[in-house]
């Protein structure tokens, strides 16, 4: 067979900023049943016997593939097709248009040669998060229970770098044990998603501290919920501390106010991270915020301003 692959949210931007894994994977898969794998192109692929449309984001952040796919049969899948917005302005998952892959093909190690990649691996140890956030959509499209998903050596195999895409690992029954097998491997970790500062206790920074990471996120998306003391005591306990290398999501535009953004913000600074605003729903956000989030996420001009009152244009700062 001859099969297609589409990456919409890469043609959408007009360049690869993540690899999509679910395609990786299926890519393994039919090169083992003897198929032909190529990424589709509407004007040099010809006829196709089944082409696979992944897309991790839905249309506030990139757009659907507006070109006509030649094929017998073509799946669409992923959280971008799945999540869409309602009248008013709130995210609303549909689980039956995101489909979830075969567990044959789940647990195939990624063709990392579609992108290009040869010193990082992808993937998930651990599934699930347990908080249950209304702005989250994990529980509907995971769970929350957290389960192990698969062993490390399932999509690495000596790569110098490792991306972690786990939602809420530090939730997990088995953390220790996955921090000991991401420290055995020597690589530098990326826990993109994001670790649980509230679950974060001193035995657990300690098996963090063995793991040689590279970079760290942590989230701090309810303003009602006081993390000063657990941001406060991972400043001071996590090896290698340096903002370049932890971050903190900030979530904005979702039941806070811009006082409470900016107290957040300010308490992360003072600590020494790098915070990150992510803007719920930008489409309704107020114009404070997407300047807020053009200040912050940007690190030479955040730390290059001593406040956001420095940075607006326009206003003065207070004396």
């Amino acid at each position: 067979m001859r099969i297609g692959l589409i990456d919409v949210d890469a043609e959408s931007r007009g360049k690869v900023t993540f690899p999509n894994l679910p395609l990786m994977k299926l890519s393994t898969w039919h090169k083992k049943q003897g198929d032909s794998v190529e990424w589709y192109s509407p004007l040099l692929s010809g006829h196709m016997d089944l082409v696979y449309m992944a897309r991790v984001f839905n249309d506030e952040y990139t757009h659907d593939y507006s070109y006509y796919v030649d094929a017998d049969r073509v799946i669409k899948g992923g959280s971008g097709y799945a999540i869409n917005l309602n009248d008013d302005g709130r995210e609303e998952y549909h689980k039956e248009l995101d489909k979830d892959l075969p567990c044959e093909i789940e647990h195939m190690y990624p063709d990392y040669s579609l992108y290009g990649i040869t010193d990082t691996a992808y993937g998930f140890l651990t599934k699930g998060c347990p908080r249950g956030c209304h702005f989250c959509h994990v529980k509907d499209m995971q769970g929350r229970i957290v389960k192990e998903h698969s062993r490390l050596s399932e999509f690495w195999s000596g790569q110098k770098n490792i991306v972690l895409l786990d939602p809420n690992i530090t939730a997990s029954h088995n953390y220790f044990e996955h921090m000991q097998e991401l420290a055995d491997s020597k690589a530098c970790v990326d826990f993109s998603q994001g670790l649980d500062a509230r679950m974060l206790t001193a035995e657990k920074i300690k098996a963090l501290n063995s793991v040689r990471w590279k970079m760290i996120h942590f989230a701090w998306d309810k303003p009602e919920e006081d993390l000063r003391e657990q941001f406060t005591t991972i400043a001071q306990t996590l090896h290698r501390f340096d903002r370049r290398r932890v971050s903190v999501y900030v979530l904005t535009n979702f039941n806070s106010t811009h006082e409470q953004d900016i107290e957040r913000v300010m308490f992360l600074r003072r600590l020494g991270y790098q915070p990150y605003v992510m803007i719920y729903n930008k489409d309704t956000a107020p114009k404070e915020t997407r300047r807020l989030q053009s200040w912050v996420n940007n690190p030479f001009r955040f730390w290059a301003s001593e406040s956001f009152d420095d940075y607006v244009p326009g206003k003065r700062k207070e004396r």
